[in-house]
């Protein structure tokens, strides 16, 4: 703890985005509510899902997800390239659509024309015209060049026209190790802004954890404290408050942001409902969906009513 304190003084500066790149705001670790609006009440009751679904087999791995209409979601199965179209109100799989070989798919959204499809080393596939039942019309694909070789998450900002684009993993330059940074791809010149237009500190994250009660004890095997990290494998953005929520399954947290990329909301994951959160999505009305992987269980299907309604 006192090595945490340290580090935290020492610290001055934290990433904040815009859309046009970079900008650095200070933050006072000794104000309680710096960088956080503490006045949210969170809407959704994490522990209380409103229908819960055992996915079929196939979907072991389900990887991507993203809403298609009010009874259909489309997901990925890790490493099968392969969309499926899955209806939640029958509990079936009604379509599928194959749109690749092999390759490890992680992200996957839909913009209301195509569909985009995330592998993890920036490989980006747009299917074009997509629709549920008979797939696209044509798949063109974009290398990205981001500064990562591991990246999840994918979700449509239409306030925006753009998706956005988070790495997993740590950058490569060691200067910024406790940066996970969200990207940009703008849909109107189908280019990569280079720079991360969001970052999510990992240092900051372990000290507002405690202000939500998230106890943090990560150790390795010889009992050192590892830092507090975060491994975002899933956003999207809420159509009702417009937050992007951020999930890290590997760490089993959820993080909610503004527009501005204010921290709003901080929770723990219970390891009985979540056994590997790899997606999540919102329909229109704000009914939030997550997906968990098997992780040696069933692989599961999560629904949340805004305001547990």
């Amino acid at each position: 703890m006192k090595l945490t304190i340290c580090i935290l003084t020492v610290l001055l500066f934290i990433f904040s985005f815009d859309s046009h790149g970079v900008n650095y705001k200070k933050i006072d670790y000794n104000s309680p509510n710096n960088g956080i609006d503490s006045n949210v009440i969170f809407p959704y009751k994490l522990k209380e899902p409103y229908k819960k679904y055992q996915l079929p087999q196939i979907l072991n791995e389900v990887s991507g997800l993203t809403d298609v209409d009010s009874t259909h979601i489309a997901c990925v199965q890790d490493e099968i390239g392969t969309v499926f179209i899955y209806n939640f109100v029958i509990d079936s799989i009604v379509f599928s659509h194959k749109f690749d070989s092999i390759g490890d798919f992680e992200g996957l959204t839909y913009t209301g024309k195509s569909l985009f499809i995330l592998r993890s080393d920036g490989q980006l596939t747009e299917w074009s015209n997509f629709d549920p039942k008979n797939g696209g019309t044509s798949i063109r694909q974009y290398m990205l060049p981001l500064i990562t070789s591991n990246n999840e998450g994918l979700c449509f900002d239409g306030n925006s026209n753009r998706l956005l684009i988070a790495a997993k993993n740590k950058p490569n330059n060691p200067e910024q190790k406790s940066e996970r940074f969200i990207y940009e791809f703008d849909l109107e010149t189908r280019k990569l802004n280079p720079m991360p237009v969001y970052s999510i500190n990992t240092l900051y994250m372990g000290a507002i954890a405690e202000r939500y009660n998230i106890e943090h004890n990560d150790t390795t095997k010889s009992g050192k404290l590892r830092p507090f990290n975060f491994r975002p494998a899933s956003l999207s953005i809420n159509p009702i408050t417009k937050d992007i929520y951020v999930i890290s399954a590997a760490d089993k947290l959820l993080v909610v942001m503004d527009i501005n990329g204010t921290i709003k909301h901080m929770e723990k994951l219970s390891a009985e409902l979540f056994a590997k959160a790899e997606g999540i999505t919102f329909l229109a009305d704000g009914t939030m969906i997550i997906t968990n992987e098997a992780a040696g269980k069933s692989p599961t299907l999560l629904v949340y009513k805004l305001n547990g309604n």
